[in-house]
């Protein structure tokens, strides 16, 4: 939920595209002039991009740091365009977004940055000349090295590696991290010293990530050495704000949020447990890493607020007995809103209640309505067609649709793709249409996936016989036997219909 909030409210992190057709060699032009000291200037040229392609930088006016602006423009015929970054009295973070790619940029006042790059090959032809070039072409290089290259965190290398050799894992990635930020003796102190704050968050994140996992796989709580969580004691968590501040640590600090809770606060399994005195041990534990901040406020909400959307069966008690402590000690009004808006949102959505009716268009342009499927056992897929983890489950569900063949079945995949033809797409792509499948477009999930609570992708519902909701978070098509029995009972218990 965290990742889609950050996504849709400011669209930033670390992006990459893939590469198609060959590259021409980029061109040069003429540089801006000077600026005033209290703006920046980010221009540039992209080659095999639109003539009115939108070019942006959405950065913080460091006057008021709360507060952040975008720049923006559209790029001429010849691919040219010149952005002002007006405001500035001390260096900034931003995130440029352009036709061709995403990137995070730094600038600072006075900087006049010239940007070069051809679309088709964008991260390999990406380079920056012009007063205030260093800082971002080691961002390029840091980029193409480390932040694209998924493979290469240790939490993906970890295999059935101990904590100490993790941490040995993690300790030579982040060496290697800051050997390339020496290797450009010439970058801005105040940009050096905010990199290395991110590449240790990146460092905790990591440390986070193989716990949660560990307590995934072993179902356990792990035995970790003791000098295990000095990172996370070394980090200025107590300053941390998701709504405000610097943007080159939104995505870190996004990161360490979403975390945190599964490999902190949580037991195994990742399900809150219903126990007494549970919210005031929560509430210590992320006190003493986080103090009496908005930064444990806000862990503390969107831990609580996950549980009623993705375990909306068997969360609400364990959060009901919680919540005494939470409301206690928590002063942000934000977070105190997100865990309301939760409750009150899966409140209609537990097992029993009707399920809520809607109407979508289908592949061909036609109204579906849930209703028509009145008298079948409903197995409802929330998905989109970028989604890695909802297009893996292609494959399973193609079985899973023979195993059910010729029986009251049917299965609804409801994409939240914002443009039609991606989503058209990758229903060919990936064999997903057959006799008891059918698809419906949801722009965005702002309709039907908002009433449905969907914080998550892909997800999984079933709805019984008579409309009403059999099981909100159901089992994925790859479990086999678990979503082959739920859907069975479905079949066999769910009330007929009236």
């Amino acid at each position: 939920m965290l990742r889609m909030m950050i996504r849709c409210v400011v669209g930033l992190g670390l992006a990459w595209l893939a590469g198609c057709t060959a590259s021409k060699p980029v061109g040069t032009a003429v540089m801006a002039s000077v600026p005033p000291p209290t703006r920046a200037i980010l221009a540039g040229r992209l080659l095999n991009v639109r003539a009115g392609d939108s070019v942006r930088v959405i950065y913080h006016r460091t006057e008021a740091l709360s507060r952040r602006a975008i720049a923006r423009t559209r790029v001429d015929s010849a691919g040219r365009f010149r952005l002002v970054l007006d405001g500035l009295t001390a260096a900034t973070d931003g995130q440029y977004a352009g036709p061709a790619g995403f990137i995070t940029v730094f600038l600072s006042p006075g900087d006049s940055v010239f940007l070069t790059a051809n679309k088709p090959h964008f991260w390999q032809t990406l380079h920056f000349s012009g007063r205030g070039s260093a800082a971002n072409n080691y961002l390029v290089q840091a980029h193409r090295r480390f932040d694209t290259n998924w493979d290469s965190l240790p939490e993906k290398l970890y295999g059935s590696s101990r904590p100490t050799e993790f941490q040995m894992l993690v300790e030579a990635r982040h060496r290697q991290q800051l050997a390339l930020l020496a290797a450009y003796p010439s970058l801005p102190t105040a940009f050096v010293q905010s990199r290395r704050l991110v590449l240790d968050f990146q460092r905790a994140v990591s440390l986070l990530r193989y716990v949660s996992r560990l307590k995934q796989t072993t179902n356990q709580e792990p035995v970790l050495p003791r000098n295990f969580w000095d990172v996370l004691a070394s980090l200025p968590l107590a300053e941390l704000n998701l709504r405000h501040g610097n943007l080159a640590l939104l995505q870190a600090t996004a990161d360490l949020f979403e975390v945190y809770p599964s490999a902190r606060l949580l037991p195994p399994g990742g399900v809150l447990a219903n126990a007494a005195g549970l919210g005031e041990q929560l509430q210590a534990q992320a006190t003493a890493d986080f103090g009496n901040t908005p930064a444990r406020d806000q862990i503390m909400g969107v831990m609580l607020s996950s549980q009623l959307y993705r375990f909306p069966e068997t969360s609400r008690a364990a959060v009901r007995a919680v919540l005494p402590a939470f409301w206690a000690h928590n002063q942000d009004s934000a977070a105190a809103r997100q865990v309301r808006r939760a409750w009150l949102t899966m409140a209609p959505l537990q097992r029993g209640s009707p399920a809520p009716l809607f109407s979508l268009l289908d592949a061909a342009g036609k109204p579906v309505a849930l209703h028509d499927f009145r008298g079948k056992v409903v197995y409802l897929d929330f998905w989109y067609s970028s989604c890695a983890p909802c297009v893996a489950e292609a494959p399973a569900s193609a079985q899973l649709k023979r195993h059910f063949a010729g029986r009251d079945v049917i299965f609804l995949y409801v994409s939240v793709d914002k443009r039609p033809e991606d989503w058209r797409k990758a229903l060919t792509r990936h064999a997903l249409m057959g006799p008891t499948s059918v698809h419906l477009l949801d722009p965005s999930g702002s309709g039907v996936a908002a009433r449905y609570g969907v914080s998550s992708y892909p997800s999984y519902w079933i709805i019984g016989r008579d409309g009403h909701i059999w099981k909100s978070v159901a089992p994925r098509p790859s479990s086999g036997e678990n979503i082959i029995e739920a859907l069975e009972q479905a079949l066999t218990n769910s009330l007929p219909v009236k």
